[in-house]
């Protein structure tokens, strides 16, 4: 995957906003500077957060509390999605109001990065679920100024036609460092505490090259908002007349709360559902995490720069929404470990080609300029929320007597309602 967008930025209005100091042509960066930086900022924190959140939490609560940990883990989840999502909101209105030399963005992804690398420095001397819990939702509330202001980076800085190529560059970075992550965490289940210092010098050394790499444009001299009572409600308030951020929020969040209803149940589908035994279970989710790892990366990057060649959003969102359902299918109609290993890969590719143009669709539904960072982080909690709700909805739905069919159908009436919302955006093709 090539890290250079397809020409340089250094060319005259071809941003789709009002000029502006931060997205004008005078641009000291060539885009083949930027596409790197992008790259290593989200492999950085993606590789951290991805191991903390996948297993080395999960490591860390059995090690603290064995006979509790399925209980606390659901807490510690839900506890750290309202974090996230509170912290996304917060830091994308915080990132919108900075004036800097350095530019809006920067400063927050450095204090994101080093505050994120302190938490995590501090996780192995926790010796207690409460001391545990406090630093965990304290690297949540911190980390996520760096990923609330590295997502008003491609509205910033990056042409609306090209933002499919960026978003896979982004993407596909993300998509890797979550399963170097995943497995590298794998690795210290029994005594996670000697890893988390190594994801802290991690995310330090690749995030922070990028504001070196690809530096902000100085923010000193636009307008702000004044910083009283009533200026800093403006800055939080919800947009209004905003129809099209709506539906992309809708439809994103039906979209993956629909797939998550699946996907994250994978281990308990193959033993309760299909019938095999641990060891038989544990073998196919090696395997259907390979598949998917290989179709993820296929779908996020062939489908961003055929977004950014045909100018259109909302078809390949929904063909990805279309394989999403055809994913559901095999499991429902064909309950085998084979139909599983199926459902990764063709869900894997829906994922891959979802992630790489719906980001850059969320930034043309955006009702502001000046709001950027704070909508998109409105938008962002239509990724975390799910994450959180899905696991509950089918949960639910099995602890009711009826078993797994019910959840593959809801499931692919929510995927259908959310390809609907995304078709319900006027003002993208």
């Amino acid at each position: 995957m090539s890290a250079e967008l397809p020409e340089p930025l250094a060319q005259p209005t071809v941003l789709d906003d009002p000029v502006t100091a931060e997205s004008t042509v005078r641009s000291r960066v060539s885009q083949r500077r930027l596409g790197y930086g992008l790259f290593l900022l989200g492999f950085g924190w993606v590789f951290a957060n991805s191991a903390l959140g996948g297993v080395l939490a999960a490591a860390k609560i059995a090690v603290l509390a064995p006979d509790d940990k399925v209980f606390l883990l659901g807490v510690g989840t839900a506890l750290s999605a309202v974090a996230t999502t509170i912290a996304l909101f917060v830091w994308g209105a915080l990132s919108d109001l900075t004036r800097t030399r350095w530019g809006r963005r920067t400063p927050l992804i450095v204090v994101g990065a080093v505050a994120g690398a302190a938490m995590l420095a501090l996780m192995p001397l926790t010796q207690s679920i409460g001391s545990f819990f406090a630093v965990w939702i304290a690297y949540c509330l911190l980390f996520n100024a760096l990923p609330a202001a590295a997502l008003a980076i491609f509205p910033d800085r990056i042409p609306a036609d090209r933002r499919g190529t960026a978003s896979a560059i982004y993407g596909g970075a993300q998509v890797i460092a979550g399963a170097i992550g995943s497995i590298a965490a794998s690795r210290f289940i029994s005594d996670p505490d000697p890893l988390f210092p190594i994801l802290a010098i991690a995310l330090l050394v690749m995030a922070l090259p990028f504001v070196l790499i690809a530096p902000d444009f100085p923010s000193t001299d636009q307008p702000r908002a004044k910083l009283d009572l009533s200026g800093l409600l403006d800055a939080f308030r919800f947009p209004s007349g905003a129809p099209d951020f709506y539906w992309a929020f809708a439809g994103r969040f039906l979209l993956l709360l629909g797939l998550f209803m699946i996907q994250n149940f994978m281990l308990y589908l193959l033993t309760d559902y299909i019938g095999l035994s641990d060891h038989d279970a544990g073998t196919i989710v090696a395997i259907a995490g390979g598949a998917s790892l290989v179709t993820i990366t296929l779908g996020t990057v062939v489908a961003g720069p055929v977004s950014d060649r045909i100018g259109r959003r909302k078809i390949p969102i929904f063909l990805a929404s279309a394989l999403f359902g055809l994913a559901v299918l095999f499991p429902l109609i064909w309950p085998t470990s084979a139909s599983m290993v199926i459902f990764s890969a063709v869900s894997g590719l829906g994922l891959g080609a979802f992630l790489s143009v719906d980001s850059a669709l969320m930034t043309e539904v955006l009702p502001s300029e000046d709001t950027r960072g704070k909508d998109l982080g409105i938008l962002n909690t239509a990724n975390t929320v799910p994450q959180v709700l899905a696991p509950l909805v089918t949960s639910g739905i099995v602890s009711t007597g009826l078993g797994y069919r019910p959840v593959f159908l809801l499931s692919l009436v929510i995927i259908s309602v959310g390809a609907v919302s995304i078709f319900k955006i006027k003002s993208v093709r």
